[in-house]
């Protein structure tokens, strides 16, 4: 390893020198856009992971507070823990309303989940949107395994992937899992 003396033109023209002996002083300008186009490639690509913007990420846990064969929608309510934007701890209330199939009563068989509307609630943030679709597969007793995509339309953009399980055995159904 060189001892670089950076009293003379310091470590960014010691890394200049090093690069025109490497590539030579007319491919110096080439080395420099490709170093360029790849750091801004990186950059760009660790923002571009993030299916919704703000970025959400984290845990959702409630109740089920109407039934769709009493409501006309199945109406959840409960809290969210978890990543919104660039809070890593936000807390916010989140309600959400669907409207699906019959729900299945043999292990393994499902229920689509057709439409419905969604919206998490901070003290500084209200997010929402729509239920784009998904799916409540019959686990066994009484528990049903529930996936939905979920369309960002107010304050922010992007989709969500809302897992949990939703257990009926309870006599007010609750529901817990992860929003992201």
């Amino acid at each position: 390893m060189r001892a670089v003396d950076l009293r003379s033109g310091g470590l960014i023209g010691s890394l200049k020198t090093e690069m025109i002996l490497f590539f030579g002083e007319g491919d110096m300008k080439n080395a420099v856009r490709v170093f360029a186009f790849g750091l801004a490639f990186v950059l760009c690509t660790s923002v571009a992971q993030a299916a919704s913007v703000p970025a959400i990420d984290g845990q959702v846990a409630g109740l089920e507070l109407c039934p769709q064969f009493i409501c006309g929608a199945a109406i959840f309510a409960g809290g969210f823990h978890g990543n919104i934007g660039i809070n890593p701890s936000a807390s916010a209330a989140m309600i959400a309303a669907l409207n699906h199939g019959e729900l299945p009563t043999e292990i393994g068989d499902f229920a689509p989940i057709y439409t419905g509307v969604w919206e998490l609630r901070s003290l500084f943030r209200r997010t929402s949107g729509i239920v784009l679709g998904g799916q409540i597969v019959y686990i066994g007793n009484n528990r049903f395994h529930v996936t939905a995509i979920l369309l960002l339309t107010n304050g922010g953009g992007g989709t969500l992937t809302l897992d949990g399980i939703l257990d009926h055995n309870p006599l007010i159904p609750t529901f817990g899992g992860t929003l992201n």
